[in-house]
């Protein structure tokens, strides 16, 4: 898989991962305890440490992927850290992809 097909993989799905934990969390710690909701969240929360892996292997690759396409470090350390914010990472992800197509068309797949 190229470098940047993976950051786009790995992009929505630590997206989808974070903003799932956050709603976990949510359910976890303002639902009145004992509710099957507040179980759930509680039960589901273990996915947070799936989101930590997965969001370890999308820094690599999008570090990697900053330097081969040039990228300031203001923007690399944006798209690095986009993997913490809730809903941060949909918006980022398509800067990124926008950036990458228009600058590096090649990386892109696209030359």
């Amino acid at each position: 898989m190229k470098l940047f097909s993976a950051y786009r993989v790995l992009a929505l799905v630590v997206g989808v991962l974070l903003a799932f934990c956050t709603v976990v969390a949510l359910m976890k710690y303002l639902l009145p305890d004992g509710s099957s909701l507040q179980q759930f969240g509680s039960d589901a929360s273990v996915m947070w440490a799936v989101h930590g892996w997965v969001f370890m292997i999308y820094v690599v690759v999008a570090f990697l992927l900053s330097r081969r396409a040039g990228w300031t470090p203001q923007f690399t350390i944006l798209a690095l850290v986009a993997g913490l914010v809730p809903l941060l990472i949909f918006w980022v992800e398509h800067r990124v992809a926008a950036r990458v197509k228009a600058e590096n068309p090649e990386l892109a797949g696209t030359a």
